[in-house]
């Protein structure tokens, strides 16, 4: 085995010697420390840094449909690197201050219908437009407005009277007509017949509700006015027998009764009389040969 052991002679070179090693191994542990350090740094750099992505559109915005006086609400949903910023437009304009990821339309009239809506997405590293999606406005309904109101009606006993109305509004309509107040059973349609009259009917009054999923509307009031019924003529005095002297005249009457007007016709021994149509009737001057004829009156209505 070699002896390292510094002989006395020698132990001041080896003191030098052993100093400058120290020295080095010292450097070189700092070196290594100091690389070690750097090599930490980069890779704590290359873990927390993030890559900057556009934006991409992952649900487009779809089309709308709304009844006018609605509202219609566009989204849309993007990813990329944040802040990203939106831009909506109508009809390829920007929309003053619609700068969010949806957009809610003002209330709608039907002339807005098929305007289309769509929006660009950017962030730092670019910009991206949606696909347009449309509107659609359809006429909201109209509540009914009666546009010929029912009208009075007279008739005679016995007969029937008919109320129409005339109305307009989003259909269906629907009726409902009242006799003084009250709703008649069945009467649901545009026009109402009452059954057959009486004397004690006149004076009722007659109106309609029409209806539809806006609201009802009332009808003016119709008066319903019943005459007593025709009467037929009834003679009350039968023409008398006449004797007059041949030259002279003879004067027939009659009186009967019925509903006016009572019209009037004379027969001379069956046969119509021209103009004698008055409930009297006076011969022309007559003769012998005039003896024994017949005259009678037939009156009608």
């Amino acid at each position: 085995m070699r002896d390292y052991r510094v002989k006395p002679g020698n132990r001041t070179a080896a003191s030098s010697i052993f100093k400058i090693l120290a020295a080095l191994r010292h450097s070189a542990l700092l070196a290594v420390l100091t690389l070690a350090l750097l090599v930490l740094n980069g890779c704590s750099g290359l873990v927390s840094s993030t890559a900057t992505t556009a934006p991409a559109i992952t649900a487009q915005p779809t089309n709308q449909t709304v009844i006018a006086g609605q509202t219609a609400t566009f989204a849309v949903v993007a990813t990329g690197t944040a802040p990203l910023s939106y831009q909506w437009q109508k009809g390829g304009g920007n929309i003053a201050g619609a700068t969010s990821s949806s957009y809610t339309t003002p209330a709608t009239t039907t002339a807005d219908s098929g305007t289309t809506f769509r929006v660009a997405v950017s962030n730092s590293m670019g910009t991206v437009g949606s696909a347009a999606a449309t509107l659609t406005v359809n006429a909201g309904a109209v509540a009914p407005t009666i546009t010929t109101q029912p009208a009075n009606q007279t008739v005679t006993a016995g007969q029937t009277a008919t109320f129409t109305v005339v109305a307009t509004g989003t259909a269906p309509l629907s009726y409902q007509w009242q006799k003084g107040g009250g709703n008649i059973a069945g009467a649901t349609s545009s026009s109402y017949m009452t059954p057959a009259t009486t004397t004690a009917d006149s004076g009722t009054t007659f109106q309609v509700v029409v209806s539809n999923s806006t609201g009802t509307v009332t009808s003016a009031a119709a008066t319903l006015t019943v005459n007593a019924g025709a009467v037929a003529p009834t003679i009350t005095t039968q023409p008398a027998n006449q004797t007059v002297t041949a030259g002279q005249t003879a004067t027939f009457t009659v009186v009967a009764t019925g509903t006016a007007p009572l019209s009037y016709q004379w027969q001379k021994g069956g046969g119509n009389i021209a103009g004698a149509t008055s409930s009297s009737y006076t011969t022309p001057a007559t003769t012998t040969a005039d003896s024994g004829t017949t005259f009678r009156r037939c009156s009608e209505q």
